[in-house]
């Protein structure tokens, strides 16, 4: 690969150790790259986040459709034992609208609920 400058070409004074502007050149040339690729990072930075976002989003949604799936299907097998079998009907009118059969007592306990413990100490 050729350089974009060539520092043996340049006449300059060289100090004891070598030419401090091939140096200088060389700093320059590696600035320049970094920069550049400072910059298309920064340019396609966005588009990253953007992309990372939207991944996101849809694992979200695969999850969310997982949901509503399962609940579709313990719906349509509650409707397939409410078409299907007369005794679930009968459960559920029994337990959700308190119904009974003709000369029945119908008895509702309320669940049961704990106490809070009393704060005095029996002796």
């Amino acid at each position: 690969m050729r350089q974009v400058l060539d520092p043996s070409k340049i006449p300059l004074k060289q100090r004891g150790d070598g030419n401090i502007w091939a140096t200088l050149i060389q700093i320059t040339q590696l600035l320049l790259v970094v920069a550049m690729i400072a910059a298309v990072v920064l340019w396609f930075l966005p588009v990253i986040q953007q992309s990372q976002r939207l991944q996101q989003e849809n694992r979200d949604n695969a999850a969310k459709i997982a949901q509503a799936m399962e609940s579709n299907r313990r719906l349509q097998q509650e409707v397939a034992l409410l078409k299907t079998n007369p005794l679930y009907v009968e459960r559920l009118a029994r337990d959700k609208l308190n119904l009974g059969k003709p000369g029945e007592v119908v008895f509702r306990f309320d669940p049961y609920q704990s106490t809070p413990p009393s704060s005095h100490a029996s002796p």
